[in-house]
């Protein structure tokens, strides 16, 4: 595990400024409020998914109480109920997924006995099947997908055989297959998705050799293989996401370096990096999506200074931003969802108040109230990233001379007025009104006096 060295948070953040070129320290503002700010010790395991309204839907655990919770956000108010009503203890290690009628499906882990659990809801009424009661201790690290066409496929952990388990089921009839059917104790964190062939793929932990690994399934065979292999402990708390290919995007803990680890495949091999080297411990309970573009992003913990952190690629270039800065063991149990136009939909535990808190953001693509903004467009910036300077072009009617551009910080804070020549388009030598070079990061182009909501463009400026 990380040394008390990489937990001073000071560390962390003269590195942060360190980063130049390689990850631009943003800081796009998030929107933070409570899903459940009720008393009991709530927020552990959570998991959100966006339905075809984009409304965030979540399932976390209640462990006041020993049940499993569901919430949903409509028209900015978060509704929160029940989805299991038993007197048992159940609602551990959640996953959710919306089918395409807007009907929520949870996996979950019965602690009383020890076994697989799965609920859903229809007209009103949750329905609870039990999925796998086959050992002494089975259905840790669930996590739930649907295929296209509806079927229910969910990985976990079969703790007392030591084995990666896929369930699925069609047709009401639940299938169990082993993914993993090596000798290793593997198949802690799992993490699934389903491909553009219908075939399930698998992230999770192989506790013997310490590295993450991945499954999947061809014509009703599993294959197996290591994302990265080290020395190092690497591979806990894994996320993957799929882009429209198949390919495999994946986020985990290196908990040897206390650093966030991200690992995509193309072709035969995997590439695995470091995103944050933060001399912080960073990389608890992270999540990974992508957005429309196939652009990764990720939510992560800090937990030395106990912050939610979030890091996208984001024109070829990787951005790293604070979402809760609380400085109050915030970012536990981080799930995270890309709504259509490219916003992170985020829910979390705050670990200090026990509560279950939403973040959505950043603002430039999030609208009133947390619903979906309209697309940017109407401004162009080129080269985006820009280094030493860029071309901005105003791209609607008042093309021509001597309109007026703002170029604004992520804090809103003017950096740069500008004023078109011929064609609108604008020079920026990436200086200050003052005439310093502008600090790295995001930076929104607007148009002034503009009655057009499009007039507003984002640039990256590296260094």
């Amino acid at each position: 595990m990380a040394s008390t060295a990489r937990r001073t948070a000071l560390a962390g953040l003269v590195l942060a400024l360190q980063l130049g070129s390689s990850a631009a320290r943003a800081n796009p503002p998030f929107t933070l409020e409570p899903v459940d700010a009720t008393a009991a010790f709530v927020g552990q395991y959570a998991s959100i998914a966006l339905d075809a309204a984009q409304v965030p839907r979540v399932s976390y655990y209640d462990e006041t109480s020993g049940n499993l919770k569901y919430a949903q956000r409509t028209g900015g108010v978060w509704t929160r109920e029940t989805a299991d009503l038993s007197t048992d203890d159940q609602g551990l290690f959640t996953s959710i997924a919306i089918d395409a009628t807007g009907r929520p499906h949870i996996s979950y882990y019965d602690n009383t006995n020890s076994r697989l659990l799965y609920t859903f809801k229809s007209g009103g009424i949750w329905t609870r099947e039990i999925v796998d009661a086959t050992s002494a201790d089975v259905g840790w690290y669930t996590s739930i997908a649907l295929d296209g066409s509806g079927n229910v496929w969910i990985s976990y952990y079969d703790k007392a055989n030591g084995d990666l388990k896929v369930a699925h089921r069609v047709g009401g009839v639940w299938t169990l297959e082993t993914a993993d059917p090596e000798g290793d104790d593997a198949g802690l964190y799992t993490s699934i998705e389903i491909g553009p062939d219908g075939e399930p793929r698998v992230l999770y932990y192989d506790q013997t050799t310490n590295d993450p690994a991945y499954a999947w399934r061809v014509a009703g065979t599993w294959n197996h293989e290591p994302v990265e292999e080290s020395e190092d402990d690497t591979g806990l708390y894994g996320s993957l996401a799929l882009d429209g290919a198949g390919r495999p995007y994946v986020s985990y803990y290196d908990a040897t370096n206390g650093d966030l680890k991200f690992a995509e495949k193309t072709g035969p091999a995997w590439t695995a990096i470091t995103i944050d080297p933060s001399a912080n411990d960073v990389g608890y309970d992270t999540s990974i999506a992508l957005d429309a573009a196939g652009n990764p992003h990720i939510t992560y913990q800090d937990s030395s200074v106990g912050n939610l952190l979030y890091a996208r690629r984001w024109f070829g270039t990787w951005e790293l931003s604070t979402v809760d800065d609380s400085f109050d063991n915030v970012g536990l149990y981080s799930t995270l969802a890309i709504d259509q136009y490219g916003g992170a939909r985020i829910c979390y535990q705050d670990g200090t108040t026990s509560d279950l808190r939403y973040a959505y953001g950043p603002q430039e693509l999030i609208g009133v109230g947390g619903d979906p903004a309209p697309a940017l467009s109407g401004v162009t910036v080129a080269p985006n990233p820009a280094g030493r300077g860029a071309h901005v072009r105003l791209a609607f009617p008042q093309t021509g001379a001597g309109a007026r551009i703002a170029i604004v910080d992520v804090h809103g804070r003017l950096a740069r007025t500008l004023t078109t020549a011929g064609e609108g388009i604008a020079l920026w030598d990436g200086a200050d009104e003052q005439g310093a070079a502008v600090r790295p990061g995001l930076y929104f182009v607007r148009a002034l006096a503009s009655a057009d909501p499009r007039a507003v463009g984002r640039v990256v400026v590296l260094r």
